[in-house]
């Protein structure tokens, strides 16, 4: 069962159900996205040995709202994200039936696996930005994980005005973890990943320089708070049920090569949920943090699959829904997540206090957020 719920994230995790809003407030702005792909070639290994492989999924503000993608379109990205073949009906094909194949054996109806690749997103391929430059967040994966499982998340902030930058799993290039002793090894590739991305997409028109912001669910949380730790161009820094408030590999994380708990002193928001006993909670990691101002969010109605886009995708009632222990409050929570996201990265990236001052933050208002614990800095 272990295994489904982790699998169930990196392989079903996407779309918007037709007719979503792309953002909440006033006046979303329409999305564009495009794949970038590189090389990094101070990085050689013997399955690379011209560089590591880096796909680069980017979103941004757009003037167009057309051709708009489905969930189709983002999921076959994992088909060459360790590599860069030119993109094969066969190659899309293999992984499409994977999907398939691995839906059946969650007892989801073949009708229901083709409503949900054939999804409409909101975001338009290879549409133009709109003039300007926009902040930054980069989105780091969690264990496993493509860009098809954080695309809602990334539209929904495109949507709100920034440009959004992720990159596969380091597990989906390197290898997947054996046992957790490999946390720091594999901390450090996906850090390294997210600082690849992140010089290579500053170099875009559109996207502005100075302060970025950190988003990462489960693992990507660990890494997003080593690059934290060695760039003061990260504002802030925002984790999604993140391994560095869980039990799992507690501890392992601290012995990573660059780990400077006086280093972590950007703000942190760790939205959490505590009903899934394979992914236990324990803040004492970021209670330990005491350089950074902390806001610490206890979130109902979700498991740990949830902060994935599964959170929008599993609605009470449907077999995956089922499945993954979905309520009627799940779509709701997802939201109130995505929007609680959005408002922390708005307060501290886009209008960062002036002179280092600690400024006042507030989860918006919703029925599964519980009221934010603030663990102001010492």
């Amino acid at each position: 069962m272990r295994q489904f719920f982790f699998l169930a994230a990196f392989a079903l995790a996407a779309a918007a159900p037709l007719g979503a809003a792309p953002g909440s407030g006033s006046a979303p702005r329409l999305v564009g996205f495009r794949v970038i792909e590189r090389l990094d070639a101070t990085r050689t290994s013997a399955p690379f040995p011209k560089g590591r492989p880096i796909q680069i999924a980017f979103w941004y503000p757009s003037a167009s709202a057309s051709p708009q993608l489905t969930y189709r379109d983002y999921y076959v990205l994992s088909a060459r994200d360790a590599s860069f073949p030119p993109p094969s009906a066969a190659s899309e094909e293999q992984a499409l039936a994977q999907y398939r194949s691995f839906l059946a054996s969650a007892r989801v109806p073949p009708p229901e696996a083709d409503a949900l690749l054939s999804t409409r997103m909101h975001a338009a391929r290879d549409a133009a930005p709109l003039p300007g430059r926009a902040p930054l967040v980069l989105l780091a994966q969690g264990n496993d994980h493509s860009a098809h499982d954080q695309a809602f998340l990334a539209e929904h902030l495109a949507s709100r005005g920034f440009a959004v930058a992720t990159v596969p799993s380091q597990a989906r290039i390197g290898g997947r973890m054996k046992s957790e002793q490999e946390i720091p090894a594999q901390a450090l590739d996906q850090a390294a990943d997210l600082a690849f991305a992140l010089g290579v997409v500053r170099a875009e028109p559109n996207v502005r320089g100075g302060r970025y912001g950190l988003v990462g669910h489960s693992f990507g949380a660990r890494s997003a708070l080593l690059l934290a730790m060695r760039d003061t161009d990260a504002g802030a820094l925002v984790s999604l049920d993140g391994g560095i408030g869980g039990a799992a590999g507690k501890g392992l994380l601290e012995t990573s090569r660059g780990f400077d708990r006086e280093a972590a002193t950007l703000p942190i928001l760790h939205l959490y949920e505590v009903g899934d006993r394979y992914m236990v909670s324990d803040l004492a990691p970021l209670r330990a943090l005491v350089r950074s101002n902390r806001w610490l969010v206890r979130v109902d109605d979700m498991r740990h699959v949830h902060f994935s886009s599964l959170g929008v995708l599993a609605a009470s009632g449907t077999t995956l829904g089922s499945v993954t222990d979905a309520d009627a409050w799940t779509r709701t929570a997802w939201d109130a997540v995505a929007a609680a996201t959005a408002s922390f990265l708005e307060r501290f990236v886009i209008s960062p206090p002036a002179g280092g001052k600690a400024r006042a933050w507030t989860p918006p208002a919703s029925r599964p957020l519980h009221a934010a614990e603030v663990l102001r800095r010492g």
